[in-house]
């Protein structure tokens, strides 16, 4: 064989493969077409499967932080890890010098430039000022409490970053504010904060 029929028989092998994956990608994208306009059909003639789809798909509140989390737990972990070592973040509590009863939560006294950390993983859902707390940070947490740190000044977080615990997340002046929350009912802030 020369190197010629060798470069012939190449192309014609590759080429079978390119079109292999074009038709399949043609074919998926078709199938998710049917997949869709059947469904709308579906939600068009009966009330009670349209119900459903507005009821489990547009009214459920998700806990997006919590399914991040189960992502990164069974998901990411199935790939081979570089480096085997944990990082440790230098403070896992919050250092306050004293607390007390605030609105729906407490107010913690904190040393000037106080940097306001993470207590869980979560996700940053809301950032602005709320009523008697000043500017707030909203973090909807893995594990499905949301936490409020007001009276913080703003840091470079935005709205949907989903923040790791221990992670500095703002910086407070003498006083902030937490409050816990779960399915919007105001939660006792003593569970969480000793």
């Amino acid at each position: 064989m020369t190197i010629e029929d060798y470069l012939k028989t190449k192309n014609k092998t590759s080429g079978t493969k390119n079109n292999s994956i074009k038709k399949s990608i043609i074919e998926r994208t078709l199938i998710t077409i049917c997949i869709v306009l059947t469904l709308l059909v579906i939600c068009n003639i009966n009330d009670k499967f349209s119900t459903y789809i507005n009821k489990y798909v547009f009214e459920t509140n998700y806990n997006f932080a919590k399914i991040n989390a189960l992502y990164k737990k069974y998901m990411l972990d199935l790939k081979p890890k570089k480096d085997k070592t944990t990082p440790v973040s230098k403070t896992d509590n919050i250092n306050y010098y004293d607390k007390k009863d605030y609105l729906d939560g407490v107010e913690l006294s904190v040393e000037e430039n106080y940097n306001v950390t993470m207590l869980e993983s979560g996700l940053v859902v809301f950032i602005g000022e709320k009523e008697g707390y000043g500017n707030s940070i909203v973090v909807q947490q893995s594990n499905g409490i949301d936490v409020t740190y007001g009276n913080v000044k703003e840091s470079d977080i935005k709205v949907y970053d989903y923040i790791e615990k221990g992670k500095i997340i703002a910086t407070a002046s003498n006083k902030f504010y937490m409050t816990f929350a779960s399915d919007g009912e105001i939660l006792d802030y003593k569970t969480y904060i000793k």
